[in-house]
């Protein structure tokens, strides 16, 4: 039977990918760093491109984090769809004619996944007082 615990869905959607942007963050911060992010950002032709890979580090960190404990959901899956909205018109969209198209489609996926969590809520086992 479907819909017996909705919330259980709700909560692992805004869990994995809570894990997945604070990972990628983290990944970002201490692989790269933000000079290499910032080269990459300069490289698409982003202006500011430091001040742009602090602002993409911190968001997948703080974000992340706060998809992950349920608090401020709204606002986070908010910033994160951004980020991936601001990935695929300026990295994945490219992909779509070569070898690479499911790098489009995997972030459009991530995208959705962002857009039922602002819908629907963090589900009723998160931190957030109004769900």
């Amino acid at each position: 039977m479907y819909g017996k615990h909705p919330d259980m869905g709700q909560a692992i959607l805004r869990i994995g990918l809570g894990i997945l942007f604070f990972a990628a963050g983290l990944m970002k911060l201490f692989t790269a760093g933000v000079s290499g992010i910032s080269g990459f950002l300069s490289s698409l032709g982003f202006p500011l491109a430091t001040i742009f890979a602090v602002i993409l580090i911190a968001v997948e960190i703080i974000c992340g984090a706060l998809l992950i404990i349920g608090w401020q959901t709204k606002w986070a899956s908010f910033l994160l769809g951004i980020v991936i909205i601001v990935a695929i018109l300026t990295v994945q969209i490219k992909n779509l004619a070569g070898d690479q198209a499911i790098q489009f489609f995997k972030d459009l996926s991530i995208l959705v996944g962002l857009f039922a969590i602002n819908a629907g809520g963090p589900g009723k086992w998160c931190l957030d007082k109004k769900h």
